[in-house]
């Protein structure tokens, strides 16, 4: 009976709060009136309420915390630390129609609990919430309140985060361009560097292509080249990355890899193009040069391996791949 009484007075003090009835939102004290449900009881009524107050200003802070940044993993990881304590979650996932991002990481018996997150009624996505707790409707409630603090800095970092994969994302294509080229190459050297890792640097081109883009004109030049890119990255991990420099110029960075890998993912990128009717047509191949990444090199001096590499695979006939 207290339980419900007090959820019920939880309820009247919320709905007045933000009613017509007091449309400035005024706090209203109730308190003062919490003996008549069992004066017995009334300490620990006023705890719960001491604790309601703290949840709402905590809420406050953290949404002040969330507006400090737009980059989605920093805002996670903002927005993880402030659940961890109260509600024992120990990761989160973020699954949006682009991308999936996390925070933290799931422990092996970990409960998980999805929520979708919305905004104006439209679905920007889900989140998963990894936890020592025990999922209940109890928890699911509160985490779908908490959640709400999240949405409209979520919003602005999403959109901000689709800004940038438009400036660095080839229009046609959809892999890397130029400019995400050289970020991740660079980063790649200096984490090959630092942790003595190899990685290997790949330079493609299509054989034949020019004749293709003069004789059959553009449209069927740009058919060619979505279908190459999607050809290509079904040969590729995950954890590799592929780019366009332009015209019909790809590299491709193999992480963690060296070159007996390059060979192995080389002539799988043969096979898959040698397969394709649209290729076949045209007579259109592709030619690869490999540079396995050492600890003297630069950018400058990793794709000037790679790329004469190339060169020697157009020299030996096309449709090859050479190592430099």
């Amino acid at each position: 009976m207290l339980l419900q009484a007090w959820h019920e007075l939880r309820l009247f003090q919320l709905s007045l709060f933000n009613s017509d009835i007091n449309p400035k939102g005024v706090a209203v004290d109730y308190i003062s009136h919490l003996d008549v449900l069992n004066p017995e009881a009334n300490a620990s009524i006023m705890a719960s309420w001491t604790n309601f107050s703290k949840e709402r200003d905590n809420n406050t802070s953290l949404i002040e915390q969330l507006q400090t940044t737009l980059d989605i993993e920093q805002l996670l990881a903002i927005y993880l630390n402030a659940l961890a304590g109260v509600y024992k979650v120990n990761a989160i996932r973020l699954e949006t129609f682009q991308n999936t991002f996390t925070a933290g990481t799931p422990k092996v018996d970990s409960q998980k609990l999805t929520l979708p997150i919305r905004i104006d009624n439209k679905l920007m996505g889900k989140i998963s919430y990894f936890t020592d707790k025990k999922v209940t409707d109890i928890l699911m409630s509160s985490l779908t309140g908490f959640q709400k603090s999240l949405v409209f800095p979520l919003r602005n970092a999403l959109a901000f985060w689709q800004l940038q994969q438009m400036a660095l994302k080839d229009a046609l294509t959809g892999v890397g361009n130029r400019a995400m080229y050289n970020d991740a190459i660079a980063r790649a050297i200096q984490y090959g560097t630092r942790y003595k890792e190899d990685f290997v640097l790949m330079i493609l081109d299509l054989d034949n292509f020019k004749n293709v883009n003069d004789s059959y004109g553009h449209q069927t030049g740009d058919d060619i080249l979505t279908g190459f890119t999607q050809v290509v990255s079904e040969c590729l991990r995950a954890e590799d990355q592929m780019f366009r420099f332009g015209g019909d110029e790809f590299a491709i960075i193999l992480d963690k890899q060296g070159l007996d890998a390059a060979k192995i993912v080389a002539s799988r990128i043969h096979f898959a193009v040698s397969q394709q009717s649209q290729f076949i047509k045209y007579g259109v191949s592709t030619s690869i040069g490999c540079a396995c990444f050492n600890v003297n090199d630069t950018t400058l001096t990793l794709f000037a391996r790679a790329d004469k590499a190339l060169y020697a695979a157009k020299y030996a006939g096309k449709n090859c791949m050479k190592t430099a």
